[in-house]
Formats: structure tokens, C-alpha cells, sequence
């Protein structure tokens, strides 16, 4: 049995690419939580602006994976984000998860930024 070569020729790049951008979500809210973190400890701010922040770092995340994954692929951008955005939240969710936290109490805040991290990735894919 042959199979044609093409589509996986064409597929390939564009799952690396996805990947690719997942992963420079991830890395970019690493660091921009460590730098956070910092800021938190020597600012003493409230719990206001530590979820303003977290808010704002997954935004940033997402929109930054989802503009690189955009450019990769060239076509579709807006959809390949909102892939990359709404991975996230799911990667987000499951270390939530692990770490015990119940999501049920606070679902109005976990739809929003399910929303927040999808919104932000497709306005990157549609941006690159």
C-alpha cells in the first residue's frame, strides 16, 4: 500500500510550527512569571494586580504564540492562534488540576480566560 507523501510533506511543517509556537507560550510565561514574581515581592502589591498581571502574562503568552505560529504557516494564521491559545489554557487547566485547585468554584473566571487565552492567540495568527 503507497501512501502520498504530499500531504505529509504539507502537514509536517505546520505541526512543528504549532509546536513550536505552544512552546514559546509556555517559555515566554516562565520568565515573564519569574520577573513577576519578583516585581510582587519587592512591590507588595494587591491581589488586584497580581491577577491583572497573571491575566495580562497569559495574554502576552498566548498573542506572542500565536503571531509566531502564524508567520510559520502562512495561511490561516487566525486559526493556527486560536489552536495555540486555546492549548494553552488546556495546559493551564491541567497543571491547575494536578495542583488541586478546583475550577468549579471560580467558572465564571476560568470561561474568561479560557477566552483571554483564545482571543489573544488568534489576534496574534491574524497580526503575523
Amino acid at each position: 500500500m503507497k501512501i502520498d507523501s504530499g500531504i505529509y510533506k504539507n502537514t509536517l511543517p505546520k505541526a512543528v510550527a504549532f509546536v513550536e509556537g505552544l512552546v514559546l507560550a509556555v517559555v515566554l510565561t516562565l520568565l515573564l512569571l519569574a520577573v513577576f514574581a519578583f516585581v510582587m515581592l519587592r512591590a507588595e502589591l494587591s491581589a488586584g494586580a497580581e491577577n491583572i498581571g497573571l491575566t495580562g502574562i497569559c495574554v502576552i503568552a498566548c498573542f506572542s504564540g500565536g503571531f509566531f505560529c502564524g508567520k510559520k504557516n502562512n495561511a490561516k494564521g487566525f486559526l493556527w492562534g486560536l489552536a495555540v491559545g486555546s492549548l494553552f489554557y488546556v495546559l493551564i487547566l491541567t497543571i491547575r488540576l494536578i495542583g488541586g485547585q478546583n475550577i468549579t468554584e471560580n467558572l465564571f473566571d476560568s470561561v474568561t480566560a479560557f477566552l483571554y487565552c483564545a482571543a489573544s492567540g488568534m489576534l496574534g495568527g491574524m497580526l503575523s
